[in-house]
């Protein structure tokens, strides 16, 4: 099927797409660039986004990933070290490379964004939508992509994290969790508590 991105990816690789081609160039795990708004931005994140979320969705699922959001704003410190310290990391990075398709942000932003239920809104009214308050926040949504619409915002997130965690570890157990779908079974903290359960045990 031919998409927005296909059709506009083949007809205009020329320069003007910086970002795209800053992606071509390095596509390793061991640093950012940062965006003409002032945002860290890893290459392996999604580059071209029309900001339709159940396009993106969808992608991503095709790709056999889950979606997921982060939310930053220019000058966060912890954003910063998000990308700097934990992003780095290559077991974190080869974990969320594979499983996950990552869209970023603005919480000051304006780019429109077409949500799942076709609601259109700028970057700093959708992530208040789902209440994403602090830098950075991440979000990873449900991936059944004909019924996602159909839920209040808060239940179309199935993992979710405000500010940066504790840790490059704590943070790959928030995507494990969701690439697990553990929250089926229970929340977060429970999954953690069996991971170790069964970490004593192994």
């Amino acid at each position: 099927m031919l998409n927005r991105r296909i059709f506009l990816t083949s007809i205009l690789a020329v320069p003007a797409m910086g970002s795209l081609a800053r992606a071509a160039e390095d596509l390793s795990c061991t640093k950012s660039y940062m965006t003409e708004d002032g945002l860290h931005m890893q290459p392996w994140f999604i580059q071209d986004s029309f900001l339709d979320m159940k396009e993106e969705l969808q992608r991503a699922k095709e790709q056999g990933k889950r979606l997921a959001v982060i939310m930053e704003t220019k000058g966060c410190p912890y954003c910063a070290m998000m990308h700097e310290k934990y992003l780095t990391q290559p077991e974190v990075c080869a974990f969320l490379r594979k499983h996950f398709a990552i869209l970023q942000m603005n919480k000051k932003g304006e780019r429109e964004v077409t949500d799942f239920d076709g609601e259109v809104l700028p970057e700093r009214k959708w992530v208040m939508k789902y209440k994403m308050f602090f830098t950075p926040n991440i979000v990873i949504f449900d991936d059944d992509v004909e019924n996602i619409a159909k839920k209040p915002p808060e239940k179309r997130i199935v993992a979710r994290m405000d500010g940066p965690g504790q840790g490059p570890d704590m943070f790959l157990e928030l995507f494990r969790y969701a690439w697990d779908r553990g929250y089926e079974k229970g929340s977060f903290i429970q999954y953690l508590m069996e991971r170790a359960r069964k970490g004593k045990q192994g």
